[in-house]
């Protein structure tokens, strides 16, 4: 029974010193030995008066415990945080400096959280997208690595699949909407009817597609996206059941669409795919080879993309088989799956790492910094601490204290921060856009505020706690020169590692900088092969009739408007994403070997007219341009651009030689163009091949206009002449092409702004921090310079002898800087063009200005030492 009795005892005694370490260590240190002395005596008392009263004797004592504790600890939060307040009050140019430091680096890390969280890691915004998958028809022999489907091969990929729960398809095509104020060219995305349904999108007002309205029998039917919507009906809901005209069909609005992201294009209007004149056509319904679609599939449950490439591969080997003329082994043939969400991602993710690198570094900056600037008030406040650990403060006291005080500033930092992170999603939104459609996703969330009180807090916690590492030297009951110098010298070792980082955290981000400057100041120069200044230019669409008469009387009329020196049209004009596509040729006489590059590494073909290339500012090398003359369809001539004519005639002229796109149809050589970067000016010139308007007649074309004044009337004018030329005639994405050379750089310039920015601050964050450490050191030091002095020694030396420990610590951060600059530079390839990831001339520049800004912030306290009067300073040591 004895036994029982002190066992259970023994476990109480354990309950009872496990509620005691609820309290603050303080509080154990003083209170606890009496505490249990107390509770020995009373749990005695309430044993003997019966189980009922010793059982509410052990309830209330737990929860007194746990009250008290909790009281205990309040009240200290309390306490600490006002004598931090206090701190803060007294030293406010301290607080301002510290809590913009923070609120920069805190917003910028948040800021750089929500474009990731939105973009690479939150799901598609519609409950099918995260099953979503793309299918890539590939022809590796010939270098293709997305053929479009044609509608057979949709048909066999439907049916003959066993993993793939629902297949849908969609292309864009360009057509006039007519009975609205004027006429509008709408970009529209011809789909399956239960392309919405698989995405799990709902319409906001009226409905999608069903399938009723992919019969051939349908009524045609459109439903709008929510930017179109918009922009040209201003909101106005009523716009479902009206009736407009288009392919000469009259269609009606069913549904609008809410506002989410669009793929795999932005496009203003939908329509089903037997409402599509081209998709539903004889020879798109018939001919496997007629390719145009992109397709699109949902999995079944418990398939693996493991399980889809499998299965389609099958299908497609079993095509190959069924038909080998569609698809000859020597073109190879194959199938690919990409997720949808990680293909609308593809081009912005390497710009979101990199500047979630800079952000991460740009943060460990400023978090060293004023953990420095910490370090050098702890000193300060060597005595004060010394003296309340002589009138009982214990250590842990001191250390909370220290921690409240380091979240406090983090706290208020982070506040700033989420408000410049909040002011930011509009730029940041700008800025995405220029990347991925998912941009119209990006908003301030509350993921995002708790992110950012997170990533406060714990800046809080670092920079409270490691300044009070120093706290253990610190002497406890007296003020021996031998404890403070101790606590002098560990705290100043600390200070100097900290510098050192942040010379390291400097010199990458100043490289990063550099590297994505000296790309945008590549691609500014860089010879594109055209002259964007004084040009206009245009897209203008044809609905029917004879295109090749309304351009030439377009040509005509334009030209002799005031200002106007030369006018010139194009399939497609630089730097436009509405490319042409490449197309195998065959070139007369050559080499087998130059014939099989010709067919797996084919041209890209554009049709143009007289003059388009002197309006463009190209040169022509040699023979001559288009003239009117080049009439004739049935035996056309073309003009290759520098690049092809180097690659197959690299000894003679190309002039006079024929190549063909057709079994025996020879196209004759007349003129060598000189290169012109159509594709980017990140991009080589490729192989290029100019066809004549007048001998392939197009139903739309860009129009180049060269004029000494480029202004809104020569704009209104162009407009005037069409539409008086063909009323239905559609005049869209009227620019100069300086400005689409600008909006073509935006990207790149605005990433080497956010970059150079972080790279700015980092050196204006470091600088500050070496002008402290310097100052303190100073200060520190003042005995032992006042001796110098006074035995003779000049301020110049003492100077220099100083500034020895900045040339030290900056070896070390260069050199650990200049190092992970090293390994993380190729990371950048994606986002720099022209210059190499590891370009030593931006390392000598980021070097150079580094220990320029270095130098400067260490004199600048450092000439403190010529105003000292050294009898001053002996006399007050």
């Amino acid at each position: 029974m004895r036994r029982r009795t002190g066992s259970g005892t023994g476990i109480l005694e354990r309950l009872f010193s496990a509620l005691l370490r609820l309290f603050p260590a303080d509080f154990q240190d003083r209170f606890s030995a009496e505490m249990r002395m107390l509770f020995r005596d009373q749990r005695r008392d309430a044993r003997s008066a019966g189980p009922l009263a010793y059982a509410r004797f052990l309830g209330s004592t737990a929860s007194g415990l746990v009250a008290t504790a909790f009281r205990e600890h309040r009240e200290i939060l309390f306490q600490d945080t006002d004598f931090a307040l206090r701190l803060m009050r007294n030293d406010f140019a301290f607080t301002t400096m510290v809590i913009a430091i923070l609120g920069l680096a805190i917003g910028a890390s948040t800021a750089a959280f929500l474009a990731a969280n939105a973009i690479l890691i939150q799901p598609l915004p519609f409950s099918g997208g995260n099953h979503l998958i793309h299918l890539l028809q590939r022809r590796p022999g010939v270098g293709v690595e997305n053929m479009p489907f044609s509608v057979k091969e949709i048909e066999d990929y439907r049916s003959q699949n066993h993993t793939l729960d629902s297949v849908v398809e969609f292309h864009e095509m360009t057509f006039s909407l007519l009975g609205g104020r004027e006429p509008l060219r709408v970009d529209t995305g011809v789909v399956s009817a239960n392309f919405f349904r698989i995405l799990g999108v709902s319409p906001l007002h009226g409905r999608t597609f069903m399938d009723e309205d992919d019969r051939h029998d349908a009524r045609p039917v459109l439903v709008l996206s929510y930017n179109f919507w918009k922009k040209n009906f201003g909101g106005d809901p009523n716009v479902v059941g009206q009736k407009f005209s288009m392919n000469d069909k009259e269609h009606v609005i069913v549904g609008i669409l809410p506002p989410i992201p669009q793929f795999p294009a932005e496009v203003d209007v939908y329509m089903p795919t037997v409402a599509c004149p081209t998709r539903s056509g004889q020879h798109a319904m018939h001919e496997r080879s007629w390719h145009m679609m992109n397709v699109y599939a949902t999995l079944k449950s418990g398939v693996s993309m493991a399980d889809v490439r499998a299965d389609l591969n099958q299908v497609a080997k079993h095509l190959q088989t069924m038909y080998p003329a569609d698809y000859p082994s020597a073109k190879g043939y194959g199938i690919g799956v990409e997720p949808v969400h990680e293909e609308l991602s593809r081009d912005i993710r390497p710009v979101l790492i990199v500047l979630a690198a800079a952000v991460g570094l740009l943060l460990l900056l400023a978090c060293a910094n004023v953990t420095g600037i910490m370090i050098s008030k702890m000193l300060a406040r060597t005595q004060e601490l010394t003296i309340r650990t002589m009138l009982g403060a214990g250590k842990s006291r001191i250390l909370r204290g220290m921690m409240t005080e380091g979240v406090m500033l983090s706290t208020l930092g982070g506040l700033v921060g989420l408000a410049l992170a909040y002011l930011s999603v509009g730029l940041l939104v700008s800025f995405t856009s220029k990347f991925t459609s998912l941009a119209s996703q990006l908003v301030f969330t509350p993921g995002a505020m708790v992110f950012g009180v997170l990533l406060s807090l714990t800046c809080g916690v670092v920079i409270g706690l490691v300044p009070s590492i120093g706290v253990r030297y610190l002497p406890l009951l007296n003020f021996e020169r031998t404890n403070l110098a101790r606590s002098s010298r560990v705290s100043s070792n600390t200070r100097r590692g900290l510098v050192a980082a942040q010379l390291g955290f400097c010199v990458i981000l100043l490289v990063g900088a550099g590297l994505a400057l000296r790309t945008v100041l590549h691609l500014e120069r860089v010879d594109a092969g055209f002259e964007p200044s004084g040009l206009l230019t245009a897209r203008i669409y044809i609905l029917g009739g004879s295109h090749q008469k309304f351009f030439d009387q377009l040509l005509e009329r334009i030209r002799p408007l005031a200002g106007v020196e030369s006018v010139g049209l194009a399939s497609t004009i630089p730097l436009r994403d509405d490319s042409d596509g490449p197309e195998p040729i065959e070139v007369r006489g050559a080499k087998d070997v130059a014939n099989a590059e010709a067919r797996t590494r084919p041209p890209v073909v554009r049709i143009v007219t007289p003059d388009y290339f002197r309006t463009l500012g190209a040169s022509i090398l040699a023979g001559r341009d288009f003239n009117q003359n080049d009439s004739n369809k049935e035996q056309p001539v073309v003009v290759v651009n520098q690049h092809l004519a180097n690659r197959y005639w690299p000894d003679g002229s190309a002039v006079g030689r024929q190549i063909g796109f057709s079994p025996n149809k020879w196209l004759p050589i007349v003129g060598v163009v000189s290169d012109i970067r159509n594709q980017g000016l990140d991009q080589e010139p490729v192989d290029e091949v100019y066809g004549s308007l007048a001998e392939s007649p197009q139903g739309a074309m860009n129009v180049v206009i060269r004029s000494s004044r480029i202004t809104p009337e020569l704009g209104q004018q162009l407009k005037w002449i069409a539409h008086d030329i063909d009323p239905n005639a559609v005049v869209a994405d009227m620019r100069p092409m300086i400005d689409v050379r600008k909006e073509w750089l935006a990207s790149r310039r605005t990433t080497a702004m956010f970059l150079t920015i972080f790279a700015v601050i980092a050196m204006c964050i470091t600088a500050s921090g070496i002008s402290g450490m310097m100052a303190l050191t100073v200060g520190e030091r003042k005995h032992e310079i006042g001796v110098r002095l006074a035995l003779g020694a000049t301020p110049g030396s003492v100077i220099l002898s100083m500034m020895k420990q900045v040339l030290s610590l900056m070896i070390l951060g260069l050199g650990a800087g200049f190092c992970a600059a090293w390994m993380m530079s190729t990371s950048m390839s994606h986002i720099i063009s022209g210059i190499a990831p590891r370009d030593l001339m931006t390392y000598a520049v980021s070097s150079a200005l580094l220990i320029a800004v270095t130098a400067a912030s260490a004199l600048i306290p450092l000439s403190r030492i010529a105003k000292l009067d050294p009898v001053m300073l002996l006399r007050a040591e």
